[in-house]
């Protein structure tokens, strides 16, 4: 059989295969025996329309790495038949530079199919020739009409990049029936920034169809998309409920899950992916390892997870996600060499990820074209908006590295404007929380808590502002044999939302940091000695365990009064490379408390608001907590080393000077630099961008007065829970007087004044017992034991159509409670539901 033979007959076979079913991967296998039968892509005597056949089949197969090769020719001369065949598996892959000349060849034929057309359009878009691309889609749009929705979305996006929305949005109806219409309108109106438009939008089309899993998964990137991950593992678990066996949607729900509840959705979507894929395709198989590895990842379990990431490319070499995946893994593990082979494999089946993770990875191409071809693709609009800022951070990288300034800050501006279109941060409220963590925790306040917590000297605190050395300190430190580096730990930011989560729970309207005057003596003790114990587990034998999450300098008062001997390492550095650094990294959490970096002036603030707060703690923790100053720390490392375990305690060792080579996983954005030697080219960065600090400058300029501290509570701490211990032990006129003075200060205290009302039913004062009661389910109607309580109260009061009403309303609650619940784990086939008659 000749080689064109072979060929077309792997090709035909492949293109059989997608939709064939059961038989679908014993036809792919028969292909995969013909193309090796093929000569090498070095092989001089292959023709174009061999190359062309040979190339798109291995690529149709999945096997990208093995096709390209054949397609990286000169079309120019070839049979526009198959230039266009070689240009649309180019396409299928991303490869769009490449594909672009193929299908230029292919579209100087009058004979061009409306789909090379279509191929033809989108390469030009996507490449950033947006005339020429909104004329070609007009004549496949033409061709194959508005019904085929990629030629409608496709000629939309090239309406959308030059700014003509109403044009774009005109070509698809709001037409709610026709699903395809409306994943193409939710998909539009994302591109115009529209978010709230498409989700509102989206919700009236799942009104409609409910059942549609392709809605769901839709309106879960959209979530996603708008940093709403609650709300897109909820659509997620919806789909589930359609589907509960459906591989992929147990896969995005593994990945979409980090802290408490959807960390456990996450473990049990990995977990039954697994089990289900025993049975199934490799590819399956690939998709659930990938998903289990990644939970690995986010339980700290990454040896394992490394393990099992190498056991899935045993099964799918070429796939993506699992080079990807380990790639970055290998990174934070310090396994550069290998981790840059595997981002070079992603690169030739993935080009722009791939350059991406490279770049991040600071291996920046040297032809400045694939630049410029990334920072097309990013200005190609999608549902994340006209913009792709995580492919503008990687070109500002990478031109940041070839020293072009001027071209680094202008790619870096357009990522973060459109990233802060997505943003919900106010650096008015970030101002307001910091002057009042200032003004609770004043020397008055710490001063009359003294001897609170745990006195363990085991936990170590790095802090600063984001980009300011924590990093390399933390490794400086953890490089010890008697220090154990936790990274970045979320253990104060926990104890915050507990502390808060109880006061919502009281109904006491009070928040952080203005609850910690309600804090009484034993439960502080016990928050710190549950916080000891998860340090602890990291490394029992460890003398100290550092977190060294930048933010905490913000909650230093919290640390202080939980942990009164707890160590702290301040870092400092120069502000405007601070900003710069912050600037122009894409931290991928513009969600989360990065919020301020993505605009000069906001960082301004976050610097200012820095150094307040710093001072403030210097003030009230004078000698508690070492400056450690990033300049002087690169150009002296044994001098600041030493002195930094000195402050700790502990003898000096060698080792500590060997931190680039600390076998341990480092999660953030500085985890290139710190496997590598102290270096000093980070210094005076910004002056580099000086001629565009302006904004910062101005914010720098700016400080405010410090806050006036709070006073001292009139209310001892703790009077909430002497009352209800006084209740319980029957002690009813001491438990009426403690609740009475908790309201006397806090009016709105519904739990006080629930049990005030508890206290009354016990003591037979039927009538303030149900007023009470009725004013607490008011304030906060959220507990249905309130409420049976308050049935209780009307019922003795001989209110029956009131006890009635309250005790119906406590069924629905503990309904509504169960079905929350049932949401906490996933669906199964066999779905039950039973309602419980009330008694």
């Amino acid at each position: 059989m000749t080689t064109l033979n072979l060929a077309k007959n792997a090709y035909t076979l492949l293109s059989e295969a997608e939709g064939a079913g059961d038989e679908a991967q014993v036809m792919r296998e028969k292909a995969l025996q013909l193309l090796l039968q093929c000569p090498p892509c070095c092989d001089e005597g292959l023709n174009s329309s061999e190359r062309a056949l040979i190339g798109a089949s291995w690529i149709r197969a999945g096997e990208s790495s093995r096709g390209i090769p054949y397609l990286d020719i000169d079309w120019t001369q070839a049979a526009p038949e198959f230039a266009g065949l070689a240009g649309t598996a180019l396409m299928r892959i991303g490869a769009v530079a490449q594909a672009l000349s193929a299908l230029q060849r292919a579209a100087a034929s009058p004979d061009i199919s409306l789909s090379i057309r279509l191929n033809y359009g989108r390469a030009l878009l996507m490449s950033g020739q947006l005339q020429e691309a909104e004329s070609e889609l007009e004549l496949a749009c033409n061709g194959l009409g508005p019904s085929h929705t990629l030629t409608t979305l496709s000629l939309a996006e090239a309406l959308l990049a030059q700014g003509k929305v109403a044009e774009a949005l005109h070509l698809v109806p709001e037409n709610l029936e026709d699903e395809l219409l409306v994943m193409t309108r939710v998909r539009l109106l994302g591109a115009a920034s529209r978010h709230d438009e498409a989700s509102k939008f989206l919700g009236q089309a799942l009104e409609k169809s409910p059942e549609s899993i392709a809605l769901l998964l839709l309106s879960a990137e959209l979530s996603e998309i708008r940093g709403r991950i609650g709300e897109a593992a909820m659509m997620i678990r919806k789909g589930l409920e359609k589907d509960p066996d459906n591989i992929h949607m147990l896969a995005r729900m593994a990945t979409i899950g980090r802290k408490g509840n959807l960390a456990v959705l996450a473990r049990q979507a990995a977990d039954k992916a697994m089990v289900l894929a025993e049975s199934q395709s490799t590819q399956l198989q690939a998709i659930a390892l990938n998903a289990h590895a990644h939970v690995l990842v986010e339980e700290g379990k990454v040896a394992e997870a490394e393990n099992i990431y190498r056991s899935a490319l045993k099964l799918a070499p070429n796939m993506v996600p699992l080079m990807s995946g380990l790639g970055q893994l290998l990174m934070q593990n310090g396994k550069v060499n290998e981790a840059m082979e595997l981002f070079n494999c992603v690169r030739s089946i993935a080009p722009l990820q791939g350059w991406s993770q490279l770049i991040h990875a600071r291996e920046v191409p040297e032809d400045t074209k694939i630049l410029d071809e990334i920072e097309a693709a990013a200005l190609h609009p999608s549902l994340e908006g006209p913009v792709r800022a995580s492919l503008l951070f990687s070109v500002a990288a990478a031109w940041d590295k070839k020293k072009n300034y001027d071209r680094a800050m202008s790619v870096a501006v357009q990522a973060n404007e459109a990233s802060k279109k997505l943003l919900n941060y106010d650096p008015k409220i970030n101002r307001k929380r910091v002057e009042i963590e200032m003004a609770r925790f004043s020397s008055a306040f710490m001063e009359s808590r003294k001897g609170w917590g745990n006195p363990s000297r085991l936990p170590v605190f790095v802090l600063g502002m984001p980009r300011s050395g924590t990093t390399l300190t933390e490794q400086i430190l953890g490089s010890h044999s008697k220090v154990f580096g936790a990274g970045e730990l979320g253990l104060v930011s926990d104890q915050i939302r507990i502390l808060e989560g109880w006061e919502r729970r009281l109904g006491s309207s009070l928040h952080f940091p203005e609850c910690v005057a309600d804090l009484c003596l034993d439960r502080a003790r016990k928050m710190a000695d549950n916080w000891i114990a998860k340090l602890q587990a990291f490394d029992p034998s460890a003398r100290h365990v550092v977190d060294k999450l930048p933010h905490n300098f913000q909650h230093i008062g919290l640390i202080k009064l939980l942990f009164p001997n707890a160590i702290i390492f301040h870092c400092r550095r120069e502000a405007r490379d601070i900003a710069v650094s912050n600037y122009i990294t894409d931290y991928a959490a513009k969600f989360g408390g990065m919020g301020f970096a993505y605009d000069l002036g906001w960082i301004g603030e976050q610097l200012v608001d820095h150094d307040r707060l710093m001072q403030h703690w210097h003030e009230i923790f004078p000698g508690q907590i070492m400056e450690v100053v990033y300049e002087d720390m690169v150009e002296e490392p044994e001098l600041w080393a030493r002195r930094m375990i000195e402050f700790m305690g502990l003898e000096w060792e060698s080792a500590v000077l060997e931190f680039q080579d600390l076998e341990r996983p480092v999660k953030t954005a500085s985890v290139w630099q710190v496997r590598q030697p102290v270096y000093t080219t980070s210094k005076a960065r910004w002056k580099r961008y000086a001629a565009h600090l302006g904004p910062l400058e101005d914010a720098l300029k700016e400080i405010p007065p410090m806050p006036t501290p709070m006073s001292l509570p009139d209310l001892e701490p703790g009077v909430f829970g002497v009352g209800m211990a006084h209740m319980h032990a029957e002690r009813l006129a001491e438990a009426e007087a403690c609740f009475i003075k908790v309201l006397s200060h806090y009016p709105k205290h519904a739990a006080a004044c629930h049990f005030l009302g508890g206290t009354y039913l016990q003591m037979g004062q039927l009538d303030k017992a149900v007023r009470a009661m009725r004013r607490s389910v008011k304030l906060l109607p959220v507990h249905p034991t309130w409420f049976e309580n308050l049935a209780k109260a009307e019922h003795a009061a001989g209110n029956a159509e009131a006890a009635k009403k309250a005790w119906t309303y406590c069924q629905k609650l503990r309904k509504k409670e169960a079905d929350a619940s049932k949401h906490a784990t996933l669906p199964t086939k066999d779905i039950t539901s039973s309602n419980v008659a009330p008694e």
